[in-house]
């Protein structure tokens, strides 16, 4: 297992050796083919052989640009140095114990620094030609801070260019903290500071996206995330502290007035948002290492490791505040369901324990809701990512008259087909994030005594795996789902859930 990376580069490194990434050296045009080339290798990989690419020759520019870096869940753990299994105590203790960045006076950020911005040098593309209103920055690590107590915040959000210095910034809902922080230095009459960090270390990337409580600085939980504080340099036209390392980084104001259409563009359930207006960012300065590596995310229809990241950031400080502040033991694993968008879908994973309580829990974790339509409780034979065995745990447990609870009026924060129709029904113009819509709590549960469940017992599926070799088949690549059902299903032992 490697390390945890202090840099984007240290880990484009490990993920080659590693066998993770594909060099693109053919010439590739970053508006009409890049996004198209990378969709075509994320759709048509199986899931266990997803790679990064490296898109070495981009048409117009001396810069590559970096994709679909943590294509799996395995990826992502990896950047953090632990195992898929340790990513939520990982994500837990940064919660519980931040490290405050380390103030440097010189960086690789800076090496070069143009105080007249052209943002046409940089190779940012377009990721749906042909419908998105033109480039968009969508990795990038957008810092603000307090105008007051001078804290700052790290978020990723929606960054249009709409031409050689000036930005457009989607914050996605006035209760993102980023937005928090412009809204207080409008109401001062004064331009809000922002740096825009491009190519960053992987753990300051996932921090930028976990959803935190309001006043907290990212950085400090990237630094946890990592073992070690982040570096941070001031910057050069912005009072702000900024990523060190970092590939690119973006400085300039948001004006407290100016307001520009900003989209369409292509949003994280799949779908297209239309162009409305958005905060303007001034640019006052790029900077950039060497040679800078341009990362980015195909985020809009799933799968893609933006989603990965987004879905971490929900899960990391959900299980923080479940297990940790809550005290719910019980749960012993989250993870989204495939394909809803990093957070539409929550699978919960319960001890045997928790047979009594299952539907007071549904009702705590309605209450948090971080933007979830459906949350689906399953035991702890049940891998909670692998698609088919929730599915054969829905389809088998759960009589949906007693088993599912419904929560109207609850916050989702995509304007997605769902939220349109209600909008629509409901005669109302649909108004900025969150929009209304509904809840579901499906108990997948076993609650009562069960027959065993259909396998070979785990000694002689063993006994079979152990002379695999002697076959002449293709060597074996196990499922987790098998493991875990072997398991908790063994030929000596009924396995069955009684009520408490």
């Amino acid at each position: 297992m490697s390390a945890p990376f202090h840099d984007l580069r240290s880990y484009l490194a490990w993920l080659e050796a590693d066998g993770g990434l594909r060099r693109v050296p053919c010439e590739v045009d970053k508006d009409e083919e890049l996004a198209c080339l990378a969709r075509w290798a994320m759709e048509c990989t199986p899931a266990a052989e997803q790679y990064g690419m490296l898109f070495e020759n981009v048409r117009g520019h001396d810069a590559p640009v970096a994709l679909h870096l943590f294509a799996t869940h395995d990826r992502y753990a990896a950047a953090l140095g632990v195992q898929r299994e340790g990513m939520l105590a990982r994500w837990s203790c940064a919660m519980r114990e931040p490290l405050a960045p380390q103030v440097v006076a010189d960086a690789p950020a800076y090496e070069r620094v143009s105080l007249e911005p052209d943002l046409s040098r940089l190779p940012i593309p377009v990721w749906t030609p042909g419908r998105d209103a033109g480039p968009y920055i969508p990795s990038a690590v957008v810092i603000t801070k307090h105008p007051q107590t001078g804290v700052q915040n790290c978020g990723t959000y929606r960054i249009q260019v709409h031409d050689r210095a000036t930005l457009g910034v989607f914050f996605g809902s006035r209760l993102q903290h980023g937005a928090r922080h412009h809204a207080l230095w409008t109401k001062a009459r004064q331009p809000t500071p922002v740096a825009l960090a491009i190519g960053v270390a992987p753990a300051i990337a996932f921090a930028a996206a976990a959803k935190t409580a309001y006043g907290i600085d990212e950085m400090g939980i990237a630094g946890a995330l990592m073992g070690a504080a982040a570096a941070v340099v001031g910057g050069k036209t912005v009072d702000l502290l900024v990523p060190a390392t970092a590939e690119i980084v973006i400085e300039g104001v948001i004006d407290p007035t100016e307001m520009r259409p900003e989209g369409p563009f292509g949003e994280a359930l799949g779908h297209m948002y239309d162009a409305a207006p958005a905060p303007v960012i001034r640019v006052t300065a790029i900077c950039h290492r060497e040679r800078p590596i341009f990362h980015g995310y195909v985020q809009q229809l799933p799968p893609s490791d933006g989603h990965i990241v987004m879905e971490m950031g929900v899960l990391g400080p959900l299980w923080h505040y479940l297990t940790d502040k809550l005290g719910l033991t019980e749960i012993t694993d989250l993870a989204i369901a495939p394909g809803s968008a990093g957070v539409a879908a929550l699978v919960v994973q319960l001890a045997p324990s928790a047979a009594s309580r299952a539907a007071s829990i549904g009702r705590t974790l309605a209450k948090l809701n971080f933007g979830q339509k459906v949350v689906y409780l399953v035991d702890d034979d049940v891998d909670v990512r692998d698609a088919e065995t929730i599915n054969w745990a829905l389809s088998a447990r759960v009589d949906p008259a007693r088993d599912i609870a419904l929560f109207d009026k609850t916050a989702t924060f995509q304007p997605d087909p769902a939220v349109l129709r209600r909008a629509a029904t409901d005669g109302r113009a649909l108004a900025g994030a969150p929009y209304e819509c509904s809840l579901c709590v499906v108990d997948a549960t076993v609650k009562c005594d069960v027959p065993e469940v259909a396998l070979p017992g785990a000694a002689r599926m063993q006994a079979a795996r152990d002379r695999w070799h002697e076959t002449g088949l293709p060597p074996l690549r196990p499922r987790p789902r098998l493991s875990r059902l072997l398991a908790r299903h063994s030929e000596s032992d009924l396995w069955r859930r009684r009520p408490s």
